[in-house]
């Protein structure tokens, strides 16, 4: 599994930036860089995933659907702008009143429903391309030995994070993408926050335009282990707590409120990882 939501800048010496009060204060502020799919052992996030999924497999379904839940701070009821009108549904209608018969045959079809599908099909037609923010000048960050610029792959453009929201059901949202000590000022990042309350950054979801000779199953694991780890490390950096961690291979539940494609979720309410069980 490829997950991006760890890399760090590059830098010549670790600096801790969390602040004394939390909870983990001698802990790294920002996640270790994991290429290949975290490493660490299982920690609470993984089981507050488990106990928060309702998603279970289905033999001979075409789908399964996770009902929403609260997972992450409140529900949200936001979404984009794209997201709405894809769940319109499509009509034809023939020029000039012309009866069904006679209609044009190369009506559009239908758009797809914004979820984890949806951005795995733009993923394997090339639709989704995402850009990064390549102005210096917005990735300017203030620190208490003067300052310096941070690296892009962390900053996904407005118009990449606009498809992402509208792909997924979701809205813009801008962050600091890491927790913030005092004499400390980074730049804000272009965030993700789906109808459950899950917010991520873009750049971390972005990553995956370019693997798409993974496959619809692999893509699909890795997008909502994503998801679900950069949810839990944004609220970390809000609210303080125990620093998450997950095992090799980490995809947790569904995403609460998208569609699966049946016999993707196992047994345990977990999506199942490819990756894993080749």
């Amino acid at each position: 599994m490829h997950t991006d939501v760890a890399l760090l800048p590059g830098r010549t010496a670790p600096v801790n930036r969390q602040p004394s009060s939390s909870a983990a204060a001698s802990g790294p502020t920002k996640p270790a860089a994991h290429p290949t799919g975290p490493t660490e052992s299982t920690g609470i996030f993984a089981s507050l995933f488990q106990k928060l999924s309702g998603g279970t497999a289905a033999t001979g379904l075409a789908s399964n659907t996770v009902s929403p839940a609260r997972i992450f701070g409140g529900a949200s009821s936001v979404t984009s702008g794209g997201a709405a009108a894809a769940n319109s549904p499509a009509t034809a209608t023939a020029a000039n009143g012309a009866s069904a018969a006679t209609a044009p045959t190369g009506t559009p079809a239908a758009p797809q429903t914004p979820g984890i599908q949806a951005l795995v099909s733009a993923i394997m037609s090339g639709s989704f391309t995402p850009t990064f923010v390549t102005d210096s000048s917005q990735l300017q960050e203030t620190t208490p030995a003067g300052t310096d610029t941070m690296p892009n792959f962390y900053y996904a453009s407005n118009a990449t994070a606009g498809q992402l929201a509208s792909l997924l059901g979701g809205t813009v949202v801008q962050r600091t993408a890491f927790g913030q000590d005092q004499g400390w000022n980074e730049p804000l990042a272009n965030f993700i926050q789906l109808p459950n309350g899950q917010t991520f950054n873009a750049a971390d979801i972005a990553y995956y335009a370019n693997c798409g000779s993974e496959g619809a199953a692999q893509l699909t694991a890795d997008i909502t282990g994503t998801i679900n780890e950069g949810s839990a490390w944004t609220n970390y950096y809000m609210n303080g707590g125990a620093m998450p961690t997950f095992p090799t291979g980490y995809v947790g539940p569904p995403i609460a409120g998208m569609t699966y494609p049946a016999g993707s979720i196992g047994a345990d309410g977990n999506v199942v990882n490819p990756a894993m069980h080749s």
